[in-house]
């Protein structure tokens, strides 16, 4: 009896053995909770949502000064002349001061504006496009605004 006794236990002992010597089955984790969980923001790793866009305090300086439409004579009297300034446009019988700049690259921004003319006021927004040369902007209609895009040259 003493012998079946010491075959029986023999081999719980050895399998008990084996299993303190090796990684224990029952503590290793799912692999549901070991994988990353996905970010709000693609990846980034600071749990943040995408980033919004780039914005300026003034309008950048590429952009600015007067501009007309390319077959203008830059005269102030030009109906399609505009003056753009760090935080204003004045166009032919109305005025907008800055609201808001957003840099969408060194030669495209929206800017909104709160516009004042002929005693009315009115929010706009236009998207600027300056040529690689820097000698031509185009602004176009943002939104809902009907405007049809026409280019503007650099006056001296």
């Amino acid at each position: 009896m003493k012998r079946s006794l010491l075959t029986a236990a023999l081999p719980l002992a050895l399998l008990a053995a084996a299993c303190s010597d090796g990684p224990d089955e029952a503590a290793a984790p799912e692999p549901a909770e070991t994988m990353m969980p996905v970010e709000p923001d693609g990846g980034i790793g600071d749990g943040a949502g995408p980033p919004g866009p780039v914005t300026a305090e003034t309008i950048p300086a590429a952009f600015r000064g007067v501009w007309d439409y390319v077959e203008g004579s830059c005269d102030p009297a030009s109906d399609l002349r505009v003056e753009i300034g760090p935080e204003t446009m004045q166009f032919y019988e109305s005025f907008g001061e800055v609201s808001r700049i957003e840099v969408a690259g060194p030669q495209d921004i929206v800017v909104s504006l709160a516009m004042e003319g002929e005693g009315e006021t009115w929010e706009m927004a236009r998207r600027f496009t300056l040529s690689d040369d820097g000698r031509r902007l185009t602004p176009a209609a943002v939104g809902d605004d009907q405007f049809e895009p026409m280019p503007l040259k650099k006056c001296e």
